[in-house]
């Protein structure tokens, strides 16, 4: 009897084990399974004011996916990292999307924070003070509207930085966020895109957004370089941005030496906006399903030396990662 026992405790272990294997190994397949595309697509469903499903999904599905960085040996997988694209794609996620969504649970936000973490991803070792941002809307010591505004902002140069990736990545360096200094002056970028065609510098808007989303609205930029939205048949004057834009032109110009010719843009994140402009100004103003065209349309011509040169400076000249 001891010895069918002892048998039956054998067979159960070893039934185990190759569960064990079995399960591993599918993990494993169903992870290496995961492509730069898939993460892509899985990135293009957080959107602003997500669900917590949605959340949970995207979460769930970057803890399997190994990255779309691989290294090989012998013709097999030894190393798989994250791209350092998909880092920033992962940190613009937490800012833009995870921190000012009420759905999200302060605990899931930090679990974000605490993956991030683990691949790598700069600029996320300080726990945001969640709570104290949401007490202050809540108490009105700062303006909500004007909050909003900033996150709605936020959520704009993230859809410019997911247009650039569209970019072929062997023409053209996108650098996005960029904090750069020169002499006593330090500025902020939104985008700068150095391509064999050309050096963009963006700066993005999100003039007649809701919540986020485009929606229809008319921009006028009338003589006087005045700026005028029109949205659900009510008007409000904006702020023009041609000085920041010629701000940030001059200070890049300054960085490179007045070596290159810098070509600045405007982008409008709102897809439904339409404008009309009655001016000449220093800079394109294009909306965003027009950037990428008007990029590649550029007949600049900048050598492989001269790209990586001017990356060199850029780095030099950046204060932040």
């Amino acid at each position: 009897m001891t010895i069918y026992i002892i048998a039956i405790i054998a067979a159960v272990i070893i039934l185990i084990t190759i569960a064990v294997i079995i399960i591993r190994s599918k993990r494993t397949s169903d992870s290496n399974s995961l492509t730069e595309a898939d993460f892509q697509s899985a990135k293009n469903k957080m959107k602003p004011y997500c669900s917590k499903e949605d959340f949970d999904d995207f979460f769930n599905f970057i803890r399997k996916y190994e990255g779309g960085y691989y290294r090989r040996r012998n013709g097999k997988v030894v190393y798989r990292d994250y791209l350092g694209k998909e880092k920033g794609d992962l940190k613009g996620i937490f800012f833009n999307i995870i921190i000012p969504n009420p759905n999200i649970s302060v605990e899931d936000k930090e679990s974000y924070r605490a993956f991030m973490l683990s691949k790598g991803v700069k600029g996320v070792d300080k726990r945001p003070l969640y709570e104290t941002r949401d007490s202050k809307l809540k108490n009105k010591e700062v303006d909500e509207d004007d909050y909003i505004r900033k996150q709605v902002g936020n959520i704009g140069e993230n859809d410019v930085r997911t247009i650039l990736d569209q970019l072929d990545k062997n023409n053209y360096y996108v650098i996005n966020g960029p904090v750069l200094k020169y002499q006593d002056t330090t500025k902020e970028f939104d985008h700068i895109v150095i391509g064999t065609n050309g050096v963009f510098i963006i700066e993005t808007k999100a003039f007649g957004m809701t919540d986020g989303l485009s929606s229809y609205s008319v921009l006028f930029i009338d003589e006087g370089d005045n700026w005028i939205i029109r949205k659900n048949n009510k008007k409000r004057d904006l702020t023009s941005p041609t000085d920041q834009i010629t701000a940030e032109k001059l200070q890049i110009e300054n960085i490179f030496y007045n070596s290159i010719e810098v070509k600045p843009i405007l982008v409008l994140s709102n897809k439904e906006i339409r404008v009309k402009q009655n001016i000449e100004l220093p800079y394109e103003v294009l909306r965003i399903d027009k950037l990428i065209n008007y990029i590649e349309a550029s007949t600049s011509n900048i050598s492989e030396s001269k790209r990586n040169n001017l990356l060199e400076i850029i780095d030099e000249a950046r204060i932040n990662q």
